[in-house]
């Protein structure tokens, strides 16, 4: 009996004593990632610019945008690769363009495709993760399939081409340029990354819809060049569309 007393004593004894040490364990605590967010803010000027704002060009044409959209490919600094893609929706996401692991930094500069790297742009978009901008859910109606390949920015509108004081915006414009051929290559120096929290910094950038419509000498008339979707016969066109909205990109 005092045996048995003993053993069961000896039994708790451990047990406790294992309860003990594992009470002592302290587990490290997981790191909290860094993230940088960029956004790209449509302006007319020194305003922000949201769809369906009637504005006025200067040949006097009213316009409504409804419809804005791009991708930015290849995003990095040097060796550091901040994005495969993001894409760009006004009237889906707002100025949201793109979010992913990183130190601001890594990133005091930044180059970029305005458009789909070459390398991926024939893909299978349904091949991407589903995270991914570029693939087939997310970028929806960016895709051609006829082509194959994606838009790399799109710009729609309605306008009225009749000066005469009233708004009947019945002509529509749709500028649609792909192909590995119009792409463009973004350059951005000495970045002044927003702290927004410990762990997040934005990188505000503005797309001047005024310069897309009037880049120095390189205008565009939205009364007679008012559609592309970069088939053969619009090359001058599609061109002239996507430097221009190139050169409307510029950092605050």
């Amino acid at each position: 009996m005092i045996m048995k007393l003993n053993t069961l004593y000896l039994l708790l004894i451990l047990v406790l004593s294992l309860v003990s040490c594992k009470d002592d364990v302290v587990e490290e605590p997981i790191p909290e990632l860094d993230y940088l967010k960029i956004t790209l803010q449509p302006v007319l000027g020194a305003n922000d610019l949201a769809l369906n704002d009637t504005i006025t060009t200067v040949e006097g044409y009213k316009v409504q945008y409804t419809d804005l959209k791009c991708y930015f490919s290849d995003v990095k600094n040097g060796g550091n690769t901040l994005a495969q893609a993001g894409l760009f929706d006004y009237k889906q996401n707002g100025t949201f363009l793109l979010q992913a692991v990183g130190k601001k930094g890594d990133y005091s500069s930044l180059t970029a495709y305005l458009g789909v790297d070459p390398a991926v742009n024939h893909n299978d978009p349904s091949a991407f993760p589903n995270s991914s901008p570029l693939n087939i859910a997310n970028a929806n109606d960016m895709h051609w399939d006829w082509n194959p390949g994606y838009i790399f920015i799109k710009v729609e509108a309605k306008v009225d081409t009749i000066v005469d004081g009233v708004n009947n915006l019945d002509h529509f414009v749709v500028l649609h340029v792909g192909t590995d051929a119009f792409i463009q290559s973004l350059s951005f120096s000495s970045l002044n990354w927003q702290t927004v929290t410990d762990h997040l910094a934005v990188l505000p950038l503005k797309l001047d819809m005024e310069k897309f419509l009037q880049n120095g000498a390189q205008t565009i008339d939205l009364k007679t060049e008012h559609t592309t979707h970069s088939a053969a016969g619009q090359e001058a066109l599609s061109i002239k569309v996507i430097q221009n909205f190139k050169d409307a990109i510029s950092t605050y």
